[in-house]
């Protein structure tokens, strides 16, 4: 039979030692977990008592685009306006010419909040806060379709004091090197049709986003892997907390891929498609745009809407038919044109007007399920 233990004569007094240690560390502990929390009673300066999240960035089909009465739209401006809905204040935006505008609004505390499309690690976004990436793209060398690749004593285009005009320079001594302050997506690629320069380097989704515009041009190769985050004040440590956080959990739950596949739109683009397309915005469109916009006021819709559905029907040939009999503009059954009342499908202005008709009736039956 064992014998009773001794207990030292400080024991009770270590034991409170010890509880009081433990109970120290579960508070540093979930005083911790607040403040990596967005529950948490943050002091975010101005931000919260002017109730607004300043928002400067570029407009471009890869962040947001404004669109009259429909409102702005745009990959970027859904994940802001979720985190600006998290954080119960109201999102404004403010357009930018271009980067070095973004990061002189954050400097200067005008915006809380950049969208630069920049490379986390560019060194034009130095001297402001950057958040966790929220999206990794291919940086590519982009060129005319008939230009070989010989990066050797070529000219590239890229942006001044920019991540893509290092990545040249080391990937190719010898490459002459025109560098472009404030330079866009745009701008680079005007410069290759131009012949100012033989290639440009940008992003996979700022060229995939303008390859309708510029069907001569193709991507020849891929760089390197970049990550893109958004830029914020200097010294706004509580915010960066709040948009990692934030940023972090659409990963996760899956709202970053489904606006990234929402919003990609390059995929579905091909060099003869591009240009067929331009060919009969020139020809064909100028000949329905007036009936298309008589109709669009009519029944309160965009008449680029209506003009997209003719020609996604008919390529905007009012005597299209196809083997099932549908026919028209519009490709109108002989059932909805009854049903819209008119009695020549291949009339032009009765198939634009029966079928704004029919989309009208269409989205007043669907309303709720769609």
């Amino acid at each position: 039979m064992l014998g009773k233990l001794a207990l030292p004569a400080n024991y009770f007094t270590l034991k409170k030692i010890v509880s009081l240690k433990r109970i120290i560390l579960a508070t540093f502990l979930f005083c911790g977990a607040l403040l990596c929390h967005p529950s948490a009673s943050y002091h975010i300066d101005k931000v919260t008592d002017r109730g607004t999240l300043r928002v400067i960035g570029i407009a471009s089909p890869t962040t947001f685009l404004p669109h009259g009465d429909a409102g702005t739209r745009g990959l970027q401006y859904e994940l802001l306006r979720k985190f600006a809905e998290e954080l119960k204040l109201k999102l404004e935006i403010e357009q930018a010419p271009n980067a070095e505008a973004v990061v002189r609004a954050l400097r200067a505390g005008k915006a809380d909040i950049g969208i630069t499309g920049l490379a986390s690690r560019d060194p034009r976004l130095k001297s402001v806060l950057t958040s966790a990436p929220y999206l990794q793209e291919q940086q590519q060398l982009v060129g005319r379709y008939n230009n070989p690749i010989t990066l050797e004593n070529s000219q590239i285009a890229v942006s001044n004091n920019s991540i893509e005009q290092l990545q040249v320079q080391n990937i190719e001594p010898n490459a002459e090197i025109i560098s472009i302050p404030n330079a866009t997506p745009d701008l680079l690629l005007t410069k290759l049709l131009d012949g100012s320069a033989d290639y440009a380097v940008l992003n996979k989704a700022e060229f995939e986003a303008r390859r309708a515009a510029f069907p001569e041009l193709q991507a020849k190769e891929t760089l390197t892997d970049i990550k893109l985050s958004w830029a914020l004040r200097p010294k706004d440590q509580h915010l960066l907390k709040l948009a990692n956080y934030f940023l972090q959990q659409s990963s996760t739950d899956g709202t970053l891929q489904r606006l990234t596949r929402f919003y990609s739109q390059g995929e579905t683009f091909n060099r003869i498609g591009v240009k067929t397309f331009q060919r009969d915005m020139q020809a064909r469109l100028p000949l329905y745009q007036h009936k298309f916009e008589q109709q669009a006021d009519k029944h309160n819709m965009d008449w680029r809407l209506l003009a997209a559905i003719g020609y996604q029907e008919s390529k905007w040939n009012a005597n299209a038919i196809s083997p099932t009999g549908v026919a028209g503009l519009m490709m109108l059954t002989q059932g909805t044109a009854k049903e819209m009342g008119i009695s020549n499908r291949k009339n032009p202005t009765q198939s634009i007007e029966a079928g704004a008709a029919y989309y009208q009736l269409m989205t007043q039956k669907f309303a709720d399920s769609v």
